[in-house]
């Protein structure tokens, strides 16, 4: 049976189980349901990789094997305790949202853009700097040892230091089916599970089905949600987890609260930005009602961050600290140090102003759509009186990016740079020059929210502010709305400056858009409407002008560009890093698929590509220092820092560039 196949079927079984647990578990309704077989699925998966870690037997037979006898044991549970049958669709609900006209066509461009993002899922190979470097290469020697712990030796600490549940899901994915393009697949499904807790966090406090499957399409279309879901990293991942447990944390019966619980303790376990969200969680505890259960919600939220933190405490088994080895990203953390927190904040608030994809003339699309909205506006819009004023602020919304452009690139990155030299340059990385420092890049690394994303969390905290409702529920929705400002304190206070911190927004965000499809209750809808045309706008920009995955195609700033449709895995495995693309390509087409291979790498080095796309290779890694000598090996991969290391008498240099080396062993070398 294909690898395919059997990843079907393991999907399968572990869908099931969890629908089986939310059906013992008698959680109503299908929203509830589906965070509810999101949260139980992937524990099982973290629990059973555990569990088989302990004998080495992580393999494809063990977790089929396991997932299975998993289905049986819920399934028993499920009939001997005469629970209800598993949640299903209400035939309805679909058709009550479609009465938006709004949610009909941003759905029909949401659902067009997820299809793409999955074709290049399946279509094209795993890259992207993060994923080569750690994420996807602790999986690789994970599956080759058979268990999951720490690395040694290993060429860069964030192999061991990170905390892994969301690698464990790429494992398990890789290690059933023997192909890397299905890992981009667990960051895929934690997007649906995100967009499943806007829709469900909006129901929670009182907006209507409508209203809450429109915030709900509006998340999915923000940039750095849309192209993060395309690949393995573990941005996505962690906020599904913490909405989930947002979720359950505002649910109204005592069977929510152990969700809640193991929903904390995978975020924990998943990354470090998860402390952040911990923070939030014990603030909606306490305010959300009843105010009775507040005790309640906060031993689950403290339960599941303990068990959580279990990664934390193997750190200080084998490094002595809570973080680990934190050698690799001595950069990255400056916490209460006054200029560098200065610079992360007043950089952060200059990212926010992003353009992701608006390249070149690109960013007149968002003027020619403004035009198109104020014209329909005009015409349809109801009612007749004050059309002129609706079209007018409608056009404006739809036409702001231009002025937000200017803003970023004439404004906010010069006055940037210029604080950052008043304070002496303190500790953090600028990206002067670079196209990561761009507002206009779309990458599943730098991008951040999008225009859609900027206005409409700055009109959520505004608004939450005057709108009336029930005490209880106005006080959680206060707490989505001020998400994004608090998270973004937390950051400030406590991360260095660099352009890639967008990423760790994400449940915020996802948090503020909760409250988004309030805009379709305002008179005449020009808030909606404006949101629907920028969404779609940035959902084409974005995904045309991908930097990590590039269509090829080119709009209005003409021009010609390279397509991931048209390159072999090395080619688009080097998008990040051009000049590295002779080394990985020797890899592909020159080292034999089944060779032994050691890598004698560095610090930010790609180590996953040796490995071959079905993990077909050994890898070993030479420690620091070591000339490989003792190598047992037939090939080796060397950093430019590290190729002059190399015994020459042992190793023959059959690729040589300045990003690196490709050695195979001599025949007279013992």
């Amino acid at each position: 049976m294909g690898g395919a196949l059997l990843g079907l079927l393991a999907l399968l079984l572990v869908l099931g189980a969890g629908a089986l647990a939310a059906a013992t578990l008698r959680i109503e309704g299908i929203a509830a349901s589906l965070l509810a077989i999101y949260v139980t699925g992937f524990a099982e998966i973290v629990g059973l990789s555990w569990l088989l870690s302990a004998s080495a037997s992580v393999t494809r037979p063990a977790l089929l094997s396991g997932v299975g006898a998993v289905f049986v044991a819920a399934l028993a549970t499920w009939a001997l305790t005469g629970a209800a049958r598993p949640p299903r669709l209400r035939p309805t609900l679909l058709r009550e949202i479609a009465q938006s006209r709004h949610c009909v066509v941003l759905g029909a461009f949401v659902a067009l853009a997820l299809a793409y993002v999955l074709a290049l899922v399946f279509a094209t190979p795993p890259n992207g700097w993060d994923p080569l470097n750690y994420h996807l290469a602790r999986v690789a020697f994970w599956l080759q040892s058979g268990r999951i712990g720490y690395i040694e030796p290993t060429y860069d600490e964030r192999l061991n230091l990170n905390p892994p549940n969301a690698e464990i899901g790429s494992a398990f994915t890789f290690a059933v089916t023997h192909d890397e393009v299905f890992v981009g697949l667990v960051q895929f499904v934690a997007a649906l599970a995100c967009a499943v807790a806007v829709f469900a966090l909006a129901r929670r406090v009182g907006l209507a089905l409508h209203e809450a499957a429109f915030g709900a399409l509006l998340f999915l279309s923000l940039p750095i949600v849309l192209l993060q879901a395309s690949l393995a990293k573990n941005d996505l991942v962690v906020a599904s987890f913490l909405l989930a447990a947002a979720f359950f944390l505002l649910g109204q019966h005592r069977r929510d609260l152990p969700l809640a619980g193991v929903a904390t303790a995978l975020a924990v376990g998943t990354k470090t930005t998860a402390l952040y969200g911990v923070a939030i969680l014990v603030v909606l505890a306490l305010v959300a009602p009843p105010l009775g259960a507040r005790a309640a919600r906060i031993i689950a939220i403290a339960a599941g961050a303990i068990v959580g933190a279990y990664w934390y405490i193997v750190n200080i088994v084998e490094t002595g600290h809570f973080f680990g080895n934190q050698s690799a990203q001595q950069t990255v953390t400056a916490t209460l140090q006054l200029r560098p927190d200065i610079v992360t904040a007043y950089g952060m608030a200059v990212d926010s102003l992003d353009l992701s994809g608006s390249r070149g003339k690109d960013i007149l699309i968002y003027l020619i759509a403004a035009l198109v909205v104020s014209t329909l506006l005009v015409v349809y819009g109801r009612p007749k009186r004050n059309a002129w004023r609706r079209a007018l602020l409608g056009g404006a919304l739809v036409a702001s990016p231009l002025l937000l452009l200017l803003l970023s690139k004439h404004v906010g990155r010069p006055s940037l740079e210029h604080l950052y030299g008043k304070l002496g340059d303190p500790r953090g990385y600028l990206g002067v020059g670079s196209a990561a420092a761009s507002p206009t890049i779309a990458s599943d690394t730098a991008s951040w929210f999008g225009p859609v994303g900027f206005l409409f969390v700055m009109g959520a905290a505004a608004v939450t502010a005057f709108v009336r409702g029930r005490a209880a529920l106005r006080s959680v929705a206060c707490v989505f709305a001020l998400a994004p400002l608090a998270w973004f304190v937390l950051a400030a206070l406590t991360l260095s400056y660099n352009p890639f911190l967008g990423r760790f927004f994400v449940c915020p965000v996802a948090l503020s858009a909760a409250l988004w499809g309030r805009s379709l209750r305002w008179p005449g809808r020009a808030s909606a409407s404006a949101a629907t045309a920028l969404a779609a706008v940035t959902i084409c920009l974005s995904l045309i002008h991908y930097a990590e995955k590039p269509s090829g195609l080119r709009l209005l700033d003409g021009g010609s560009s390279s397509s991931v449709w048209t390159m072999p895995r090395w080619q688009v495995q080097s998008q990040h890093d051009p000049p590295l693309a002779p080394v990985l390509r020797s890899l592909d087409e020159q080292v034999p698929p089944h060779a032994s291979i050691a890598l004698a790498l560095s610090e930010n080095d790609f180590g996953y590509p040796a490995f071959g796309p079905h993990l077909e290779r050994h890898v070993d890694v030479v420690p620091d220092g070591s000339n490989a000598r003792d190598a047992k090996a037939d090939w080796l991969y060397a950093s430019s820092e590290r190729a002059s290391q190399i015994d020459s008498s042992c190793w023959n240099a059959e690729v040589q560039s300045p990003e690196g080396s490709i050695f195979k062993r001599r025949s007279n070398c013992a």
